[in-house]
């Protein structure tokens, strides 16, 4: 077994490829192997990555939540998964249904849980999710986070219906599952992104209008224009402090804002009547329990719809993907290969 692991601290000097020879992990009862095959970044791996998680985050520690694996051996009491099954670990792996538990922070992988970097993991078989037999194996892993979180934005009671309207702020992970989601339940979708580059890429997956922010500072005016005045029903905010006043003015009287992002802050400065008068929801998801993974990857096969792949660097260079994210220069997700690790 080989596992990248944060040894010591968090950083680029701590993160070290470790061999276990005659190390391999063996399943309890109720347990199975995997035979990890990808793993997909997210922008919490970065946090992970700078020590800016938390106290429950400790080294040693196995990074990345996402990731796919074919299952090589099954516990003795395990009767619905078998040798050669494709499965995702569920990124909490103790929430399977319903409200989330009292505990939910603990349960999360990538911290303070071992990861899926690793060649080969043990999880409990109620911790994993058949993944969609379409997809490649780098974009069934792409889905236990940055898919489940943008199921889970659209299915927010109430679930998004056919002719709404849907804001998706970005164009990473999430939102370009967000956008495909978004227009396989029958909404207009409205992206804003940062470049002309990527107004184009998202346009081409369905998009029916793309607010280019560089060119368009006051995005929330042009949405609250493309909308007759009346603004979205529902936005998915990634962005946070610099971008949720604006994602409240671009939202209709009774709409809801999910809160799922705050890569641009903390401490955003609200101004409360623009809420409280207009009868606005703001709720937050955090990713999603196993049986809204089971929903989403139904939908997907349903709908045959792909996440966006934008690079995939070999497990031996697991670095080049963490850096490549820190650049944002990628459009798409960003995956490490395990095939031959």
């Amino acid at each position: 077994m080989r596992a990248w692991v944060f040894e010591g601290g968090f950083g680029y000097e701590h993160l070290r490829l470790r061999l276990r020879e005659g190390d391999m992990p063996r399943p309890g009862p109720r347990d199975v192997l995997l035979a990890m095959r990808a793993a997909a970044l997210n922008y919490r791996d970065l946090v992970v990555l700078r020590g800016q998680h938390g106290r429950r985050v400790t080294p040693p520690l196995i990074p990345l939540s996402d990731g796919v694996g074919v299952v090589v051996e099954a516990g003795a009491e395990v009767t619905d998964l078998k040798p050669g099954d494709r499965v995702c670990p569920s990124f909490f792996q103790h929430w399977d249904g319903g409200a989330p538990p009292a505990d939910l922070e603990e349960g999360r992988l990538g911290g303070p849980l071992d990861g899926v970097l690793a060649t080969h993991r043990v999880f409990p078989a109620s911790g994993v999710t058949r993944a969609p037999d379409h997809l490649a194996d780098a974009e069934a892993a792409t889905l236990p986070c940055a898919g489940l979180t943008a199921w889970s934005a659209l299915d927010a009671a109430p679930p998004v219906r056919p002719g709404e309207t849907v804001l998706i702020l970005g164009t990473g992970g999430v939102a370009l599952m967000g956008v495909m989601l978004a227009k396989s339940a029958g909404a207009r979708v409205i992206v804003t992104t940062s470049s002309p580059d990527r107004a184009a890429r998202v346009q081409a997956l369905g998009a029916d209008l793309v607010i280019d922010r560089s060119a368009t500072p006051d995005w929330s005016a042009a949405v609250r224009a493309a909308t007759e005045g009346a603004g979205v029903d529902r936005v998915l905010e990634l962005g946070g402090e610099k971008t949720l006043p604006d994602a409240i003015r671009a939202t209709r009287v009774g709409g809801q804002i999910i809160l799922i992002g705050n890569v641009t802050g903390n401490r955003p400065e609200i101004f409360l009547p623009a809420v409280l008068t207009r009868q606005l929801t703001l709720r937050s998801v955090t990713v999603g329990s196993r049986q809204g993974f089971a929903a989403m990857a139904r939908a997907i096969a349903q709908h045959r719809l792909r996440p966006v792949v934008g690079r995939t660097v070999p497990f031996e260079h697991a670095p080049e993907a963490f850096r490549a994210l820190e650049a944002q220069a990628t459009f798409g997700n960003i995956c490490i290969t395990m095939d031959g690790a």
